[in-house]
This record gives C-alpha cells, structure tokens and sequence, in this order.
C-alpha cells in the first residue's frame, strides 16, 4: 500500500513539473494562432515582431509565478531575475520593431505571405517555435522550487546583460545612422559596426547563452542540460540561414563592386568582434581593396545604390520563424 501511495506521489510531482511545460506551450501557441488569424483578416503584418515579444513576456511571467505559494519555493528571487531579464529584453525588441515597421510602412519580409493566408499562418506558427525555444531553459528553472541562488546564475545574467547592452547599442547606433538623410544607401562603418559587421546579431547569441548558463543550477534532470541546443539552434539560425546570410547578400548586390565596401567587409569580422575569419558568405573580390593614406572612409556608399535598405535585422531571429 505504501509503494502505490509513494508511487502515485511521483506521478502527480512528475505531472506538476510537465504543466509548466504545458501552460506555456498552450500560451505561446495560442496567442500566435489568435494573432495569425486577426492578421490574415486585417492583411497586416505590422503587429508581427510586437506579438512575439509580448508572448516572450507572458511566458515568462507564467513561470515566474509557477508554485508561487509554495513553502518551499526558496528560488524566487532567482526566477524573478530571469523573469525581469526576458522582459526587458522582449520589450525592447517588441517595441524597437514596432517603431521600425510603423516607420516604415510594412514589412518585405511578408510582401509574399499577405497574399496566401496559409503562409502568413506558417509564419506566426514558426514564431511559436522560435518564442519556445528561447524560454525552454527557463521553463527548467522556473518549474524548480527548491534550490536558492548561486554564484553561476549571477555570472549568466552578467553575461545576458552584457548581451543585452551590445545588441541595443549596436540597433541604436543604427537606428541613428538611418535617420539621417545623408546616409541613405550607405552602409554604416561607425561604432561598434567598426569591429563587427553583424553587432547586434553577436548580442543576441551571448544574452541567449547568457540565460541558459543562469538556469543551470536549477536544472533537476540531466536532460536538462540538452537546452543548451537551444541557443546554439539560434545561433547557427542567425549565422547560416536567415540572418546573416540575408545581409550579407544584400550587401553584395547593393556594394559588391564598391571598393570601400569590399575592404570593409575583409577587415571586420562578420560576427565576433575582431575576429577576422569563418566568413559563412562570398566576399567581395580582393581585386577591389584600394590601398590609400587617407585610410578607411568612416560611412561609405555607392551613388547609384538604392535608397531603400533592406530590413532584415534582429527580428530575424524568427525567420526560419519568418
């Protein structure tokens, strides 16, 4: 009799621990399906980048509050760090994007997808997918109640915010840059562009590594410790399939014949400050670096460049997603 009592125990703790898991899966999910929907009635896509934010923030907020009331939930203050880390992030992203696209007037990446509403649904279910891969460590953190904080989860947010402060100074630099009329059909050079092509992108990897190395003394399986495929699916999403990559071919049809163009992008690494090489698109051609006394210009462009740029920026994070 004590065995089935024990054992009904474990199977209600083992489905506790899954309604986490399940809550934010329904949450996530169900608000991409209502928005996808109201946006294939509406033919927008304006409120796109914004809903996946938002969704970020509830989910969060879902599991920040998960076994509250618990007596011996002495982790909270821990889960309300990791909380306050993914809203704020997801709140500056939702936010940064909704200016950008109001601005703007819409958004190229769905000029196709408004015209089949199937593929705008697509969309919105990748954003799903995206939203739940970038909590799913956190989940493992928020659904544990009986470890308190340690020194590692200090270092992770240490590096999340890190993250975060080069990623919103690399999109407010920018964000500056373009609202200048003179810059328009150049390429920015200045600021943290200097010493990375892709600045914004290389915060967003490390403040996703950041959060995974926070959650982790709070992992109760060893299974766990498999989301760190998580960020690193992020990344390799960003640096082989529908960031960089997007950009960098941008950037060859508009500058791939201009010379100031082509010593930029072989002397700034493409994604980690510095650092030179692993370049996952073709370059410029060599033939085309000029060496002069004057040095590299700061902003350069070619005149005959269009002067509309091509918005593919952070919020390609969902583009397998988009």
């Amino acid at each position: 009799m004590s065995f089935i009592i024990s054992d009904k125990h474990y199977v209600i703790e083992r489905m506790e621990e899954l309604s986490l898991f399940l809550i934010t899966l329904i949450v996530d999910f169900g608000l991409q399906i209502i928005f996808g929907f109201l946006s294939i009635v509406l033919k927008t896509e304006k409120f796109y980048d914004f809903i996946g934010g938002l969704t970020h923030i509830v989910c969060a907020i879902t599991g920040c509050l998960y076994r509250r009331n618990s007596v011996e939930n002495v982790s909270f203050e821990a889960k309300l760090i990791q909380t306050f880390c993914i809203c704020i992030w997801a709140g500056k992203l939702g936010s940064f994007l909704l200016y950008r696209v109001i601005k703007t007037g819409r958004d190229r990446r769905f000029d196709d997808a408004k015209k089949n509403p199937a593929k705008l649904m697509v969309f919105w279910i990748f954003q799903g997918l995206w939203v739940y891969m970038n909590i799913l460590p956190s989940l493992f953190m928020w659904e544990t109640s009986k470890k308190s904080m340690n020194f590692v989860s200090v270092l992770g947010w240490v590096v999340f915010l890190f993250g975060l402060a080069f990623e919103t100074v690399a999109d407010f630099q920018k964000l500056t840059f373009r609202n200048k009329e003179d810059n328009k059909g150049r390429f920015i050079t200045s600021g943290l562009w200097s010493i990375s092509r892709h600045p914004n992108y290389f915060g967003e990897i490390v403040l996703w590594y950041g959060l995974f190395i926070s959650s982790c003394p709070y992992f109760s399986s060893q299974w766990a410790y498999f989301t760190f495929l998580c960020p690193t699916a992020s990344a390799l999403q960003i640096c082989f399939v529908s960031g960089i990559p997007l950009l960098e071919k941008s950037g060859m049809e508009r500058w791939g014949n201009d010379a100031a163009y082509a010593r930029y992008v072989h002397t700034t690494g493409v994604l980690i400050p510095w650092l030179v090489c692993c370049e996952c698109t073709p370059l410029p051609s060599r033939e085309l670096l000029v060496d002069d006394e004057e040095g590299f210009p700061p902003d350069c462009m070619d005149k005959e460049a269009s002067d509309v740029m091509v918005d593919v920026d952070l919020a390609d994070l969902t583009n397998l997603h988009v």
